[in-house]
């Protein structure tokens, strides 16, 4: 007997699996179609939607009209064709190769005219117009039966193995000469040198030479004036060179010429000067300055002397020294952190990072609080980490009412302390300092906590 038919709705993915039970019908909200269900098969039966884009599997169309679409067909092939009857209707294989077999691979005919191209079997080729020889081809040349390339030829192009008119090819200037020229071979044009050339040397040096025949020559030269090499500036001295030859040139240092560090290398200083090549500077009577030019550098370099740059610092490796004083107030060292936090921040150990902003209420993983200034800072060299104050007294974001000595603790406003206010100790692990000021109200502010004091 029949049952009771159910319906559903979904999306396309829900419905693609979506088994169902058997019978069921549900309506396809994307495509807007019914599916039926067996309780077996995920996604059921789709029915087809008129204006749903679905696939059709192993559906027979019987005399469709597809307008307007691009049949991709693979590797199938599409059969039961018939012949075409316009020009834009699809043909068979059969259809196609029936039109090519009336066709000739050597001969074309249009009209009452045929065009045969066959081989002689000698090594050419003969083309046939309408069964008469027309031209043959061979690699000797091209031999035309009938017709001709190009109209006849007259007068003395017609039989001529020479020009028409001859030429006369003439040479001018230094050397003359002509001959006459008519195509039918080969000349030679005899020369006559007009006058022979002379080369003269003026200036300085002289001489002449005749190029007889445009033959080599040789020129004698003869020096008018002997050059004379004069030094000046810092130095003096001259040397004649007598008929070009080789001259010594004595050199005279001018007396106070040299400048030290200018005109010389290396250091130079003159006795009791306050000045000079890397020295410079002046003496008072009453003690004056006197100022050193040196390799020095704020840099920690080797074997060098210590300078302080503008802000009066340098850097060094290993410093030896009785006692020392600092600016600021706290010891800090550096620490990975999971983001950049400002100044003041209350850090636990824990997060992304090797320490992190604290968000609850006395947190025993106090690390300490962000370093404004630290007087002394250990494990510089760490560039992506944050400074955290140990001990000392440092800006510390707070909460609530605090009193001037009291213990502060986490408080669950992100990176800010609180005032303890139990009478019981602290939970262990949770004392940040001791508080330096007074702050009254509820609000968040900075004050100055002496961190390490308990």
């Amino acid at each position: 007997m029949p049952t009771t038919v159910q319906f559903r709705r979904g999306t396309t993915a829900q419905n693609d699996s979506f088994t169902g039970a058997a019978g069921e019908i549900s309506v396809d909200t994307d495509l807007n179609v019914l599916r039926v269900h067996d309780n077996s098969t995920a996604g059921g039966q789709a029915l087809v939607g008129i204006a749903a884009t679905q696939t059709l599997t192993n559906k027979t169309l019987t005399s469709p009209t597809i307008n307007s679409a691009t049949i991709a067909m693979g590797t199938n092939k599409i059969t039961g064709l018939g012949d075409p009857t316009s020009a834009q209707d699809a043909a068979t294989k059969a259809y196609v190769d029936g039109e090519l077999s009336s066709l000739s691979s050597n001969s074309l005919t249009e009209g009452d005219t045929n065009w045969t191209i066959t081989d002689s079997g000698t090594g050419s080729i003969v083309a046939t117009v309408d069964n008469t020889t027309h031209s043959t081809f061979a690699a000797a040349g091209i031999t035309l039966s009938q017709g001709n390339f190009v109209g006849d030829l007259t007068g003395n192009a017609d039989t001529a193995s020479a020009w028409q008119t001859s030429r006369t090819l003439s040479l001018t200037g230094a050397v003359t000469g002509s001959a006459s020229i008519d195509g039918s071979g080969n000349v030679s044009i005899a020369t006559t040198n007009t006058a022979d050339p002379v080369i003269t040397l003026t200036g300085a040096v002289t001489g002449s030479g005749t190029m007889t025949n445009l033959g080599s020559v040789s020129i004698a030269t003869t020096a008018t004036n002997d050059p004379t090499i004069t030094l000046a500036g810092d130095l003096s001295g001259s040397a004649t060179l007598t008929n070009l030859g080789s001259a010594t040139l004595t050199a005279t240092i001018v007396a106070n010429s040299v400048a030290l560090g200018t005109d010389t290398t290396g250091n130079y200083v003159a006795t009791g000067a306050t000045s000079g090549n890397g020295i410079s500077g002046s003496v008072s009577s009453e003690g004056g300055t006197f100022t050193v030019t040196s390799n020095a550098t704020n840099s920690n370099t080797g074997s060098t002397i210590v300078f302080r740059d503008g802000s009066g610092n340098f850097s060094a490796g290993v410093i030896t020294a009785t006692t020392t004083a600092a600016r600021y107030a706290d010891l800090a060292e550096r620490y990975t952190a999971d983001a950049d936090y400002e100044p003041g921040t209350v850090l636990v150990f824990g997060g992304e990072a090797e320490v992190t902003q604290t968000t609850s209420k006395y947190d025993r993983r106090i690390a300490g609080i962000v370093s404004t200034d630290p007087a002394f800072l250990m494990n510089e060299s760490l560039e992506d980490g944050v400074s955290v104050g140990l001990v000392g007294r440092l800006p510390c974001k707070v909460v609530g009412e605090v009193r001037k000595g009291d213990l502060m603790v986490s408080s669950d406003t992100a990176g800010h302390a609180e005032a303890w206010r139990d009478e019981s100790n602290p939970p262990a692990g949770s004392v940040i300092g001791k508080a330096l000021e007074n702050k009254t109200g509820a609000g968040a502010d900075v004050i100055e906590v002496v961190v390490g004091r308990i």
